[in-house]
């Protein structure tokens, strides 16, 4: 029996020996890119270890490095346990996927060396794949991509398993560890989001012939369902769907079925809050440098003949804009509507855009006017302004006016076009910066971001050449029945949702100050948030690629979020904000609430607190007092508030 025991340890243990010889698998942040060489590789970690909040879809990521030639890899995910409660994650909620590489032959244009992960020519990283199983060569790294669906009913815990790798040469397991915190990620959406998506490749990418067929419908439909799982809730129909009929007396008529149809498969999601409309103009010779922005042709069907024109746009336009504001009033969606004039107006056609920008406005009062633009001068005549983030920095006092005045502010990024080090969206820029874009929304007060490229995906292959603006057309890869996902999309939606936690942390502050009445009215409800996000994003140009610190970060949001409620309660704002850099002997005015019956204690100072539950004070800043540290004492516990700066 002692021999047999033996034997089978034995076994195990050559077993185990073999498969460390095989492969090792190792846990790495979800927020960099493994490259399939190994090149710079990240910090490697022995357990996976993720959080979320009830709601939130969340991403992992773990790397197996071959020591041998393996063939048929394949990974395998278990439901997740939490061994107190004993309730569980099912495994359906855990997807897994390898990540693909493109070849770049090149790095985008106008981006420092320095701004890059990495300079081209390489295999980078970018796409989650379809195969179950793949080969993978000796001495490579490949990554495995995790996404958790954390379900609305989740219960708080500490919820472990294992990710295991298996190969035709043994296999190895990698423990995983999810906390989910008692939060509720918000279902409404609390930033605007749209990526302008085409259909131009249904036939080549999908094998779809015919526009508005049942498939054509059935795949844009899935197109639909992968932008709002990514939180996305602005979409884009063309004008185009309308059908235009002139009649024999010269009137027109307007049939907006198909354009309702398209709409309706967007809005039939339940997540879509907007609708945007295509524009209606052009640029005069010379495109994007013509000092003219004219009225386009428009497709019009001769009732009496059926022939099929184009109708110069200044006898269609009055009467084809009346029209589709009212069919938006009828439908409820004009409340929802975004009018685009003309994309990109810049200086030196601002004159002629908010000449036509007046046209339609007179035409259409209640279309909300929206634009991605190029020049500060043209916001007068417009809702919505949506500058491209080196522009939004630029010109950010004017834009900050305009918004004091009503105006709705957004930012866009066109990849090879913006340069310097803001974040970006292209393949060889540091994953992060997709994720990050959504803090600087939430920092800067701009409740919208728009981005010209889901699925621009040009004649050839998107898996082997990343086109001229190295991949920052699509977020998206083809395959025949549907869409495969980007490294660079699912961390786009982390960062959307992140934007969520700060809103939440706001809104618990609103609730606070719409309590308290006007003796209060000095509280801020976006300045805490604004500075947790501030401790990744420094300013517009300035951030940190460290994971790190995104992701403590977050978890203060999360501290602060469950502290909030819990007794004794107790708000504090400081001006100037905390982390804000300050000379020697500069002075921190403190200003605070508290639930009544707390004692507050600041830097060793004893606070009075009126009877409104008010506290003030101020404290003088050196090097080595940089902190300020409020102890509130109540019956029911106590509480430490610190806030820290940059003293020099």
């Amino acid at each position: 029996m002692k021999t047999i025991t033996s034997l089978v340890i034995a076994i195990l243990v050559n077993s185990s020996v073999l498969t460390a010889q095989h492969l090792s698998l190792s846990a790495v942040s979800d927020n960099v890119r493994v490259f399939e060489d190994g090149y710079n590789l990240p910090v490697m970690h022995d357990t996976i270890k993720i959080f979320g909040i009830r709601g939130e879809i969340i991403s992992g990521q773990c790397v197996m490095h071959s020591k041998k030639d393996l063939s048929n890899v394949t990974v395998e995910v278990g439901e997740l346990k939490d061994h107190i409660t004993g309730k569980q994650l099912p495994a359906q909620n855990i997807e897994w996927n390898f990540v693909g590489s493109v070849p770049l032959t090149k790095n985008a244009k106008n981006q420092p060396e320095g701004a890059v992960t990495r300079l081209a020519p390489a295999m980078f990283p970018d796409y989650l794949m379809a195969e179950r199983s793949i080969d993978v060569p000796k001495g490579n790294y490949q990554s495995i991509w995790l996404t958790i669906n954390i379900p609305q009913n989740a219960e708080a815990g500490t919820y472990t398993g294992q990710v295991t790798v298996k190969s035709s040469k043994g296999e190895q397991s990698l423990p995983i560890e999810l906390t989910i915190y008692p939060l509720t990620l918000p279902t409404d959406r609390h930033l605007k989001i749209v990526e302008w998506f085409s259909t131009h490749g249904f036939e080549q990418y999908h094998g779809i012939k015919d526009e508005y067929s049942e498939e054509w419908f059935a795949m844009l439909k899935k197109y639909a369902d992968n932008m709002v799982a990514h939180r996305q809730n602005t979409f884009r129909v063309s004008l185009g769907a309308i059908n235009i009929h002139k009649l024999e007396n010269g009137e027109f008529t307007f049939d907006f079925s198909m354009f309702d149809k398209i709409a309706n498969v967007f809005w039939n999601t339940g997540k879509m809050d907007y609708i945007e409309t295509t524009t209606l103009c052009k640029f005069g010779e010379g495109g994007w440098e013509s000092n003219e922005i004219l009225l386009r042709d428009i497709e019009v069907v001769n009732d009496k003949t059926g022939e099929v024109t184009d109708l110069p746009g200044k006898e269609v336009v009055p009467y084809l804009l009346p029209a589709l504001e009212n069919h938006l009033r009828r439908k409820g969606w004009l409340d929802k509507t975004l009018f685009h004039i003309k994309d990109e107006p810049s200086t030196h056609n601002a004159i002629a855009y908010k000449e036509m920008s007046a046209y339609f406005h007179k035409l259409a009062p209640e279309l909300r006017r929206i634009d991605a633009i190029e020049a500060s001068l043209v916001i007068d005549e417009m809702e919505v302004a949506v500058p491209k983030l080196d522009y939004f920095d630029l010109w950010n006092d004017a834009y900050k006016k305009w918004q004091r005045k009503g105006g709705e502010q957004w930012f866009y990024t066109v990849g090879v076009f913006q340069g310097s080090y803001y974040p970006n969206k292209t393949i060889d820029m540091p994953l992060m910066d997709s994720r990050i874009l959504h803090w600087l929304n939430y920092k800067y007060d701009a409740v919208g971001y728009l981005h010209w490229g889901w699925n621009r995906w040009k004649d050839e292959d998107p898996y082997k050449f990343p086109g001229p603006n190295i991949g920052d057309g699509w977020n998206v890869y083809p395959v025949k029945n549907g869409v495969l996902n980007s490294l660079r999309w699912e961390e786009m939606r982390n960062g959307i949702q992140d934007y969520e936690y700060f809103w939440m942390l706001e809104n618990k502050i609103t609730n606070l100050k719409d309590s308290l009445g006007n003796s209060f009215s000095w509280i801020d409800p976006k300045q805490r948030s604004k500075e947790i996000a501030g401790r990744v994003v420094i300013s517009l140009l300035k951030h940190t690629n460290d994971s790190q610190t995104l992701y403590e970060a977050k978890k203060e949001v999360i501290k602060e979020l469950l502290d909030f409620d819990v007794s004794p309660r107790v708000y504090v704002q400081t001006d100037p904000l905390e982390n804000m850099s300050m000379t020697d002997h500069t002075t921190v005015a403190v200003y605070g609430w508290t639930e009544p019956g707390t004692k507050i204690v600041i830097n060793g100072k004893e606070i009075p607190v009126d009877n409104r539950g008010l506290f003030l004070d101020q404290f003088t800043m050196s090097p080595e007092k940089n902190k300020i540290i409020i102890i509130a004492t109540g019956k029911d516990g106590e509480k430490e508030i610190v806030r820290s700066f940059n003293v020099h």
